[in-house]
């Protein structure tokens, strides 16, 4: 079951199902969602829970919950591409894949029917779970909605979602030692940290202002940052900032003073010292290199 805007009453519809359009804008009012991945496969859109605010963009992907309350916003031109998994099938499904050793994935901050219960937050694309949903979202583009290939789907992504799970946890393992649920609140706050770096990378954060999100100390944050993510703060925000100006660089004319002060950071000495770490070259070197490079491909076509 494919449709081409969210239903008016998400809760109303008794199967599994896709959503898949393309708009200038949308919204979707607050509803009780099941077990959802919330894709975008061009620009930016925003899903607001209670707990949370998520950006969603084509680098990676939302799970939610069965039983989350969820709203969402686009603001400008996107591709909006989203499953959802009717209870019953999620719950059967999900139940024929663990075992008893996977008691310990069954850790959750809200009781619900799933017999999983997955972290919510934003995954990065990956080579098992993404290939699923470029797969289904061709499906629709082609209006292809045979309902035998389509379970299998759902019943593949389920198995992947439960590989992510696993992964996750193992991770999640690795933090100091501590029990568990410390670990696992500790991965979330971190996660929020990151997610909110993901999203205003662009303003000028300090290591205060990131940590605060997670509500733990700077010095505390910085040793789980690192252990979670093999890099400290200041890396990874460095290196989306490098990212964008990138991007920058071969798709805009942009002059590198403007693309500076764009992505965040303050001089422009710091900007091109730190872009030249990256990849050998100055910004300006870097645009001429990638110019010329396109013109040979272009004529050699």
């Amino acid at each position: 079951m494919i449709f081409r805007r969210y239903p008016e009453s998400i809760q109303n519809v008794n199967d599994n199902f896709i959503v898949h359009f393309t708009a200038e804008s949308s919204e979707l009012s607050r509803h009780t969602t099941p077990l959802t991945l919330k894709c975008s496969m061009k620009g930016l859109e925003k899903f607001y829970t209670p707990e949370r605010t998520y950006g969603v963009n084509p680098g990676n992907f939302l799970i939610l919950n069965e039983g989350q309350q969820c709203e969402s916003l686009i603001e400008n031109s996107s591709e909006s591409f989203s499953i959802y998994f009717n209870p019953e099938f999620a719950g059967s499904a999900l139940k024929s894949l663990i075992t008893p050793s996977d008691k310990m994935l069954n850790f959750s901050f809200k009781k619900i029917s799933q017999p999983v219960t997955f972290f919510e937050k934003l995954y990065p694309h990956n080579n098992y779970l993404s290939p699923v949903l470029m797969k289904m979202r061709l499906a629709s583009k082609i209006n292809f909605d045979d309902e035998n290939w389509l379970k299998e789907r759902y019943f593949e992504l389920l198995e992947n979602l439960l590989k992510l799970h696993r992964d996750l946890y193992k991770e999640i393992e690795k933090l100091p030692p501590v029990k568990l649920s410390t670990k696992t609140e500790l991965y979330r706050r971190v996660s929020i940290a990151k997610e909110y770096i993901d999203l205003e990378f662009t303003d000028n954060l300090t290591l205060k202002k990131i940590s605060g999100e997670a509500c733990l100390s700077q010095f505390h944050f910085l040793r789980i940052f690192k252990s979670v993510y093999k890099q400290t703060p200041h890396q990874y925000l460095t290196k989306k900032r490098i990212e964008k100006a990138t991007e920058l660089l071969k798709r805009t004319d942009m002059p590198v003073t403007g693309i500076c002060f764009e992505i965040g950071f303050e001089s422009v000495s710091t900007f091109s010292l730190m872009f030249k770490s990256k990849f050998g070259l100055s910004p300006e070197t870097f645009r001429e290199s990638y110019r010329r490079h396109m013109t040979k491909f272009k004529f050699s076509k």
